[in-house]
């Protein structure tokens, strides 16, 4: 079983849009009892106040027919480094928090998703930008190559 986290700062927009679009990549190819899948956010606010995702998230799942159920926002514990096998971030930053919440990365599990790409960079955060256009293809980008390191490493 792989495990992996996928995480943002509010876990309402990136992260759940990347754990729904690599849901459906693995459902798709029948791998679905291969994979456990969750994200989480480097922030509290929204588990506080129980945010779901974003209206932008699910209208552009939505509109590219990716299947999603509604996920309420959660911030990353301590414990989550232990139990995923991948720590998959949208941005550098993420990577800064996510260190500080679980300490150092000594298994090296923390990366971006596009880290796995031929051109890896940051995730926009759609919050800010407004793109869920662009933030979706990147996270197909990344999901796609994610898969292709697997496969490409004997993981799955």
């Amino acid at each position: 079983m792989i495990k992996v986290l996928f995480v943002c700062l509010g876990n309402i927009c990136r992260s759940p849009m990347a754990h729904m679009v690599l849901t459906n990549m693995i459902r798709e190819r029948s791998l679905e009892n291969n994979f456990e899948i969750d994200s989480a956010g480097t922030e509290g606010y929204n588990e506080l106040n129980h945010a779901g995702i974003h209206f932008g998230t699910k209208k552009i799942l939505k509109e590219n027919s990716v299947p999603f159920s509604e996920h309420y926002s959660r911030k990353i514990r301590k414990s989550d480094y232990q139990y995923y096998d991948f720590i998959i971030a949208m941005d550098m930053e993420n990577i800064v928090d996510i260190e500080y919440i679980v300490g150092a990365d000594r298994d090296n599990k923390i990366k971006r998703l596009l880290d796995y790409t031929n051109n890896p960079r940051n995730i926009k955060d759609p919050w800010y930008t407004g793109n869920f256009e662009e933030t979706y293809a990147d996270v197909v980008e990344g999901c796609e190559a994610f898969l292709k390191y697997l496969e490409k490493n004997n993981l799955m």
